[in-house]
């Protein structure tokens, strides 16, 4: 069995898409959405592929204790992304002693943080950094918007980068679709999926976590 945990919903949908485009899963709901006895997390199955969406990064130790310790050694590979954030060598330290306190096997779990597993940020900042920014309406608007704010109150770059992917998703496509970011690589329409075209997973700064994905969920 492999697994891969992620600390957030959009991370999960991300994980969907790339599988379903590198030919891992057929269709992007595949991944189907599994209870256990800890309600405060999520599990999606795929045949042997597992990928837990934890909701948060404080949450790492809890979910291998309570989810991975247990069938540890069931597990062929366990994988964990994570975000970067500010501090990339903080981060980093945080899941590898999360994995010392829980007393798993190192050897076979690989980490990634993102956006590309060397440098600051989070998801938001991958995704973002795939755009033609200064080539898409709602972003070139929100960029007013955002000096506005600056003006007048101290947000954070992590939030500035939540609500920019939120404009191009919410206003996509000449503002017809309102996708939220989590439904904005694959929608559900007329109860099957499609592809929104909103992403390009071909794009050079994809192919980190693209790759990391397809050496988790891929390789026999």
């Amino acid at each position: 069995m492999k697994y891969l945990l992620v600390e957030g919903i959009t991370d999960v949908a991300l994980i969907k898409y790339i599988c379903v485009q590198k030919g891992i899963t057929k269709k992007f709901n595949d991944f189907q959405s599994e209870t256990h006895r800890s309600s405060e997390f999520e599990t999606y199955r795929y045949n042997d592929l597992h990928i837990i969406n934890i909701k948060g990064q404080n949450k790492l130790e809890r979910a291998l204790e309570l989810l991975i310790k247990p069938i540890e050694i069931k597990i062929d590979k366990l994988a964990i992304l994570q975000d970067a954030d500010n501090d990339f060598i903080s981060s980093l330290k945080s899941i590898e002693d999360a994995i010392r306190n829980t007393q798993l096997d190192k050897s076979k779990i690989e980490i990634f943080l993102t956006p590309n597993h060397q440098g600051l940020g989070d998801l938001e900042t991958l995704l973002l950094s795939t755009l033609e920014q200064d080539k898409i309406s709602q972003l070139v608007c929100f960029k007013e918007y955002e000096n506005c704010l600056q003006q007048h109150i101290d947000v954070s770059t992590k939030a500035m980068d939540k609500a920019r992917l939120y404009a191009y998703t919410m206003f996509a496509k000449e503002g017809k679709d309102n996708y939220t970011p989590q439904n904005s690589f694959m929608y559900k329409q007329n109860k099957s999926y499609r592809d929104t075209g909103l992403w390009n997973i071909e794009h050079p700064n994809f192919k980190r976590i693209v790759d990391f994905v397809v050496k988790v969920f891929g390789n026999p």
